[in-house]
């Protein structure tokens, strides 16, 4: 599903997503399709969600017009890259 039509669906809310199709511009992972694993009820649900995400899963509010995250990499230590 796009983004678009998930915003339709779920006005100013948060949502629980799994990313479908996306690719990486200057360091920066854009979202194309997403599917929604379910509409999240408040703020504290949401944090609880997003603490608990994992690989391709994350909580993303609808407000936004496009899903764009700042792709973040680990730092190695000891000359051990993670």
């Amino acid at each position: 599903m796009r983004w678009s039509e998930v915003r339709q669906l779920f006005p100013d809310t948060f949502v629980l997503v799994e990313n479908q199709k996306s690719q990486v511009v200057n360091g920066e992972l854009h979202v194309e399709e997403v599917a929604v694993i379910r509409p999240l009820h408040d703020g504290q649900e949401a944090m609880d969600e997003l603490m608990n995400a994992h690989g391709k899963i994350f909580v993303y509010h609808t407000k936004h017009d496009e899903v764009v995250m700042l792709i973040r990499t680990k730092p190695a230590y000891r000359g051990i890259v993670q």
